[in-house]
């Protein structure tokens, strides 16, 4: 399902704190949450809905460059999106359909949903504790 662009991609990502896994499972593994996020902090935060940004929106909301203040360990129940990531070497796409688990250490990124689709999100600190997105301000560029 995870299909991640250009060949040495994996690695890159693993420089950024970033992978992708897949599932048979319903959400994301116990054993991939357990190295993920303190305990206490491993419980569904929110489950949210996602649909293809309308033609123009590409680049707003999570389709901007943004950081998240938490690590996060997500997984996406149904649909399919995609997700870029950028370093030094420019930038990362990784392609998602359901049963595929991300996990992001606070890495630069950006999301848009292909299809209809559905995450169960879980994330670091405190009940209560926001996603706390900050965008960026890398500049927009075109999805490929």
């Amino acid at each position: 399902m995870v299909a991640i662009s250009p060949d040495n991609a994996s690695d890159r990502l693993a420089s950024l704190g970033v992978e992708f896994h897949e599932t048979n499972d319903d959400d994301v593994p116990g054993e991939r949450l357990a190295r993920t996020l303190p305990e206490g902090q491993r419980q569904e935060r929110a489950v949210a809905t996602m649909d293809p940004p309308a033609p123009g929106a590409e680049v707003d909301g999570v389709g901007a460059w943004h950081v998240n203040a938490q690590d996060e360990a997500h997984f996406l129940r149904s649909g399919t999106g995609q997700v870029q990531f950028v370093d030094d070497t420019g930038i990362i796409t990784v392609d998602l359909a359901a049963g595929d688990v991300m996990i992001i250490r606070r890495a630069e990124h950006r999301f848009r949903a292909l299809t209809p689709c559905t995450w169960v999100l879980h994330y670091s600190g405190p009940d209560g504790a926001d996603l706390a997105t900050t965008p960026t301000g890398r500049s927009d560029s075109p999805w490929d």
